[in-house]
């Protein structure tokens, strides 16, 4: 006796591919996996399909929890503030708290080190979420019990991001990807190849510099914090002697 065989039951909007394992989505994991990718490659590299490729399901399938790609960027945006943590100052042991805020900054642009190129990749509207306004507001906050005016507190609540993004992206990301022959790039103001490829040019600083010690990335951060702390002495040095002037 011939049946007719039973007919082959669809996969529902938001299944995962046949080919795939089944795995549960949520925003928080289409963030975390949105981070990975621009964190890593770029926003250029995180297109709806990628992502669906990345996490086995189909593009259709990540509309039933974003309304489009901007969204993602938004998820993988507080992702990476998420990752900051909430550190207690103590503005008597302010040279802690500031190389601490510096370390903690370090390790999340470290990690994911193009994730903050968000205005230089896209143009969409990002929305970092409550979170950052914390992390801005804490810091002010500690600067100003510190001593600090609250313009001073400003520059310097800036000056974080600065000097750790630039680090990150300047030393961070080619000392993590780094090979034998190219350690040299990092620890002179000017690399001894570059140095002999241009002899008619005098630089007997750079020449002599090359007799330095070579540094690691961490001893290199080091520095930048040093330099930072000195910077906030100074401040709070000029701030006492003008409130006495004043008195």
């Amino acid at each position: 006796m011939e049946t007719t065989p039973a007919p082959t039951a669809k996969r529902g909007r938001g299944r995962p591919r046949k080919d795939s394992e089944f795995i549960s989505l949520s925003k928080e994991l289409l963030g975390q996996k949105a981070l990975e990718i621009a964190g890593t490659e770029g926003y250029s590299a995180l297109t709806m399909h990628r992502l669906a490729s990345e996490l086995g399901v189909t593009p259709r399938a990540l509309y039933n929890y974003v309304a489009d790609r901007g969204e993602v960027i938004n998820l993988a945006m507080q992702q990476f503030m998420s990752l900051s943590p909430t550190l207690d100052f103590d503005a008597e042991h302010w040279k802690d708290g500031v190389r601490d805020a510096y370390l903690a900054t370090r390790a999340a642009y470290r990690s994911y080190p193009r994730a903050s190129l968000l205005s230089m990749d896209e143009k969409v509207h990002a929305v970092p979420g409550p979170r950052r306004t914390e992390l801005v507001e804490r810091l002010l906050k500690f600067y100003v019990e510190t001593g600090l005016t609250l313009k001073q507190a400003t520059s310097m609540t800036r000056a974080l991001e600065r000097d750790v993004l630039g680090f990150v992206l300047h030393v961070d990301y080619f000392y993590d990807r780094r090979t034998s022959d190219s350690d040299y790039v990092l620890n002179h103001p000017v690399p001894k190849p570059w140095l002999d490829d241009y002899p008619e040019i005098p630089a007997p600083y750079a020449r002599e510099a090359l007799e330095l010690p070579e540094q690691n990335s961490d001893e290199l951060f080091d520095e930048v914090i040093e330099l930072r702390v000195l910077a906030i002495e100074r401040l709070l040095e000029r701030n006492s002697e003008t409130s006495v002037a004043e008195d």
